[in-house]
């Protein structure tokens, strides 16, 4: 809660640092607190850095000390200390922004270069679904609803029924938040359709690729690289969801109208 000029009370969205450690490798993220760990799993996965849950040791959240400036972190052990083009990723990205995939990235097709292909036609989504999975997402922005300062991501399956869900300052920590949380639970992602309160970057595209999210939603518009990354991975991209209207950019084919 804060006091605004106009003397008047207002809750606002928190923001503080996260420290993730990954086998000495530091990296720092503005995030909302709460569900640190599913957040650095997320990440990892979204990245590229990792490719199964299953590959994480240990994963430690702590909480920081203010006093002595220490923020929260989440201590993060793997099977194998990461190499080559995970390494990469990782060393490039000190400071997690929505664009930290890209750093260092001259091709932006090269961000895929190493993602898994898609399944062709999975999922198949009733187009009547749509405004199922936005309303399910509308329900879940309870932060939203009280500082309209959140970002809000939602995964589900084609019946409309929701698998993992996060709310987050950052659009790009809501999404990893919801994949991690996904992730914990051994939910097949291949299948999985992702929906999205703000607009669909490519950073958030490449995400959801790398763990072969076939589906995007969003209830905005797609930037042009975001599109043009989910039509070469054969990915379905819809935007500008609400209600009963939406706008079909690639992907025609896992949907249906019955």
């Amino acid at each position: 809660m804060r006091r605004l000029a106009s003397g008047r009370d207002d809750l606002l969205i928190e923001e503080a640092p996260l420290l993730l450690d990954v086998h000495g490798q530091q990296l720092v993220t503005m995030r909302t607190p709460g569900r640190d760990a599913e957040l650095a799993l997320g990440f990892l996965l979204g990245e590229g850095i990792i490719t199964d849950a299953k590959d994480v040791v240990s994963l430690t959240a702590t909480t920081g000390d203010a006093d002595a400036a220490q923020p929260d972190s989440v201590k993060i052990r793997l099977a194998a200390k990461p190499q080559g083009l995970a390494k990469a990723r990782l060393a490039r990205t000190h400071e997690i922004r929505s664009s930290c995939g890209a750093c260092g990235i001259t091709d932006p097709q090269a961000l895929l270069d190493d993602a898994p292909a898609l399944l062709p036609g999975v999922p198949r989504v009733a187009t009547a679904v749509l405004t199922k999975l936005v309303a399910q997402l509308t329900e879940r922005q309870q932060l939203f609803s009280l500082t309209g300062g959140s970002h809000a991501a939602v995964l589900a399956n084609n019946k409309g029924i929701v698998l993992a869900a996060a709310e987050d300052v950052g659009r790009h920590n809501a999404l990893d938040k919801a994949i991690g949380q996904a992730a914990n639970k051994g939910v097949d992602l291949s299948s999985v359709i992702a929906v999205l309160s703000g607009r669909m970057g490519f950073d958030l595209v490449v995400k959801c690729l790398r763990v072969r999210i076939p589906v995007m939603v969003s209830v905005s518009a797609p930037s042009a690289l975001a599109f043009d990354l989910c039509q070469a991975a054969g990915a379905t991209l819809l935007g500008f969801v609400r209600g009963n209207r939406h706008e079909v950019y690639c992907g025609a084919d896992r949907l249906r109208t019955e």
